[in-house]
C-alpha cells in the first residue's frame, strides 16, 4: 500500500505549495505523467477486471478485421489488434488505455487553478481504482475530459468526433453528448440536431449489437448491486453541492463554469437513482468525476482568507479517501502486492 500512497503523496504534498503566479506553464506537472504512467499503465496482474480484460484479449487473437462491424466498442477491439500485431499482448492494450487515461486527466487538470490538487482529488478512486481495472471507461474518461479541457477552442463537430472517440471504447461516454447542447449560447439548434442524429445512430448501433438489451438486463433488470456505490457517487456529489450553495462566491473568484454547474445538478439527481440501477449509476457518475477536479481548487481559490484551513480540509478529505479503500473496499486486495512489468 506504500508505494499507492507515494504516487498519492507527489500530486497532494505538491499542491500545498503550489502557486499560480510562481508556477507558470504545466511542464511540472508534465514530468508527474511518465511515472505515473509507468505505475498505472505498466501494472502486471494488478486490477479486479485483469481476467476479464486477459479472456477479452485471447478472444481477439481468433476474430478477424471484419468482425469490427459486429462490436459496439470498435476502438478497443482495434487497441487489442494493434497490441497483438505489434506483439504487446494484453499489456500493449493496458498501456495504450492508462497513456490515453492520464493525457486527459492531465489537460483538463491544467485548467484549473490549482492542477496539482486536480490530479491529487482524483487519484485515490479514478486513478488508482478506475483506471487501473476498467480501462474500457478509463480511456473513455480520458477522451471526455481531453474535449471538456478544449471546451472553449474546438469547434462542435471537433468535440463530436472525439467523443465518438471516447464512445468507441465504452458507449456510456454517450453521456458526454448531453454537454454539447448547453454548449454556449449560438447554434443551439444546430447542436441539438446533433447530438440528436449522433444519439439517434448510437441507439440503432447499440440494439443491432444487443449492447441495449445487455445493459437493460444486467443495470435495470436484475440491477447487479456495485459495493460502495454511494460512497463513489458521493465523492462527487458532495463537492457538487458544496459549489452550488457557495456558488455565487465561487464565480465571482473564479468565473463561470456551465460544464460545472450542469454536472453538479446531475450527479446530485444520480443519488435518488442509485436504488434503480445501483451499478448502472455508479459507472455513470464516474464521468463527472471531473467536478472534483474543478471546484476543489476554485474553493481554495475563492477562500484566500481561509488559504491554509481550505487546503488542509481537502487534504484530509483526500487522505480518508485513500486509506477508506484500501483499508475496507471490496476488491483492495486485488490491488496488492503491486507488479510492475519493468520489475518483476
Amino acid at each position: 500500500m506504500l508505494i499507492y500512497l507515494f504516487f498519492l503523496a507527489i500530486p497532494l504534498v505538491t499542491s500545498l505549495f503550489y502557486s499560480p503566479s510562481k508556477q507558470k506553464g504545466g511542464w511540472m506537472l508534465w514530468l508527474f505523467f511518465i511515472p505515473l504512467f509507468v505505475f498505472t499503465g505498466l501494472r502486471n496482474k494488478i486490477g479486479p477486471d485483469w481476467i476479464g480484460y486477459s479472456l477479452i484479449y485471447d478472444s481477439t487473437l481468433y476474430t478477424d478485421f471484419s468482425d469490427i462491424s459486429i462490436t459496439s466498442e470498435p476502438g478497443f477491439f482495434l487497441v487489442n489488434k494493434l497490441s497483438e500485431a505489434m506483439g504487446w499482448e494484453l499489456y500493449g492494450v493496458m498501456a495504450i488505455c492508462a497513456f490515453i487515461f492520464i493525457y486527459g486527466i492531465f489537460s483538463y487538470a491544467l485548467k484549473t487553478p490549482n492542477p496539482w490538487m486536480a490530479v491529487a482529488v482524483v487519484t485515490p478512486y479514478l486513478v488508482f481504482v478506475i483506471s487501473m481495472s476498467g480501462i474500457r471507461q478509463a480511456a473513455a474518461i480520458g477522451f471526455g475530459y481531453f474535449m471538456l479541457s478544449h471546451d472553449k477552442e474546438y469547434l462542435i463537430y471537433t468535440k463530436l468526433l472525439i467523443i465518438a472517440l471516447a464512445m468507441s471504447f465504452h458507449t456510456s461516454a454517450a453521456i458526454f453528448l448531453l454537454f454539447l447542447i448547453f454548449d454556449g449560447k449560438d447554434k443551439k439548434g444546430l447542436r441539438l440536431l446533433g447530438v440528436i442524429g449522433v444519439g439517434i445512430f448510437l441507439a440503432m448501433s447499440l440494439n443491432d449489437t444487443g449492447t441495449t438489451n445487455r445493459y437493460q438486463r444486467e443495470y435495470i433488470e436484475i440491477n447487479i448491486v456495485s459495493g460502495g456505490a454511494l460512497f463513489h457517487v458521493l465523492l462527487s456529489a458532495f463537492p457538487a453541492a458544496l459549489y452550488l450553495l457557495l456558488r455565487k462566491k465561487i464565480v465571482l473568484a473564479v468565473g463561470a463554469n456551465p460544464t460545472v454547474d450542469m454536472a453538479s445538478y446531475m450527479v446530485l439527481a444520480a443519488l435518488p437513482l442509485l436504488l434503480i440501477s445501483s451499478t448502472g449509476v455508479d459507472r455513470l457518475t464516474l464521468y463527472f468525476s471531473f467536478i472534483q477536479m474543478w471546484i476543489y481548487p476554485a474553493l481554495i481559490k475563492t477562500y484566500k482568507g481561509s488559504y491554509n484551513v481550505v487546503k488542509f480540509s481537502i487534504f484530509v478529505l483526500i487522505l480518508f479517501v485513500f486509506f477508506v479503500f484500501f483499508m475496507f473496499g471490496t476488491h483492495a486486495y486485488t490491488y496488492l502486492p503491486y507488479n510492475n512489468i519493468l520489475f518483476d
